[in-house]
């Protein structure tokens, strides 16, 4: 495995990930009601640092109360959020792993019931799963939320966060922006549907400094008058010209949840085509995820230079120490695709894995 591609270093602004694999955003749903990080987090968190992982995406968290995705995700409004993180990120960079956040607000793909507050998005346009009608955001509200991203950011970093990913993927609020299928808007912010990231973008960046800025997006949404790859390629350039280092690549919204989470019958690396179109397109490294089950699949891809980074997360849910045992030639436990990860969709509190009951 020494000289095998996935193990290489990569370096970014200003880290160096000691290797490509990464263990993406993963709502646990483990925080308190507040947002505070937990002890059955924090133990999460570590053991994915003991196993390998060169970079950990920490989230998703929440920058606003009104764009919560669930009911105990964690949060980022307050300095008061600081402490915990700060613990929680001191603990993954001792086992040598870089720690990193995703930042999201949930915008129409959430239920008021469960944040307390009216739902927001970029039209007064229901999401076709969660059904409740949102509030279009006025040009006050954009503001408000886009300095939210900007504060938590900031916070993220005085916790030790070294790497910030913006959530602009599977219809979330950015995401909401990006899409015809989702923004109706005829004002600057539908002319230019990329404008609500990129402006978001060019707020952190003033905030964080040189700390490396990814951004997801779902490079096609898979749905009738959604994103697809001849939008995204676009997006995408708009998103590095705007400061961003990194592009993480996705698909599907809740209403094509099959390829924002695919089941392995969908086949094994479902969107790495589309991690290498937009590779093709941007001078920024991209990150691929969706159905890579193995190293020897990851360092394929990497080899080919239809990515740079490869984030595996299901089969890191069922053994945290998969890297380091596959590192090692050592059998993993392996996920069997059962879907109780998806604990939303089968009206669960949190995540559970009958392979890893400890989690």
């Amino acid at each position: 495995m020494s000289r095998r591609k996935v193990l290489e270093p990569l370096d970014i602004g200003s880290i160096r990930l000691p290797n490509r694999i990464v263990f993406p955003a993963f709502q646990a749903n483990y925080a308190t009601k507040d947002g505070f990080v937990t002890e059955r987090l924090t133990q999460m968190y570590e053991k994915l640092a003991q196993g390998g992982n060169g970079l950990i995406l920490v989230g998703s968290i929440a920058v606003s109360d009104d764009g919560a995705p669930n009911t105990n995700p964690l949060r980022l409004n307050s300095d008061k959020h600081i402490p915990g993180l700060k613990e929680l990120f001191s603990k993954i960079k001792k086992e040598g792993t870089v720690p990193g956040v995703q930042l999201m607000h949930a915008g129409r793909q959430t239920l008021s019931v469960m944040t307390g507050y009216p739902l927001v998005a970029a039209s007064a346009i229901p999401c076709p799963v969660m059904k409740e009608m949102p509030l279009e955001l006025d040009n006050n509200g954009i503001i408000r939320i886009q300095e939210d991203f900007a504060s938590a950011a900031a916070r993220a970093k005085k916790a030790g966060a070294e790497f910030i990913e913006l959530h602009g993927a599977f219809g979330y609020l950015i995401g909401g922006f990006l899409s015809p299928f989702s923004n109706k808007r005829t004002d600057e912010y539908g002319k230019d549907k990329a404008l609500f990231f990129t402006e978001i973008i060019e707020k952190v960046r003033k905030r964080v400094g040189n700390t490396p800025i990814c951004c997801r997006i779902s490079a096609d949404e898979y749905i009738e008058g959604g994103l697809r790859l001849e939008d995204t390629r676009n997006i995408a350039k708009k998103l590095v010209d705007a400061g961003a280092d990194v592009i993480s690549v996705a698909a599907g919204t809740y209403a094509s949840m099959d390829h924002m989470s695919p089941k392995l019958s969908m086949g094994i690396g479902v969107h790495v085509h589309l991690a290498k179109e937009i590779r093709n397109s941007v001078n920024a490294a991209v990150i691929c995820s969706d159905n890579i089950r193995s190293l020897e699949f990851a360092d394929k891809i990497l080899s080919e230079k239809k990515a740079d980074l490869v984030a595996i997360c299901r089969p890191q849910v069922a053994d945290p120490f998969f890297v380091t045992k596959s590192i090692r030639g050592e059998p993993v436990i392996e996920c069997m695709d059962c879907g109780n990860c998806l604990y939303f969709l089968r009206g669960e509190n949190w995540v559970s894995c009958p392979q890893n009951p400890g989690i």
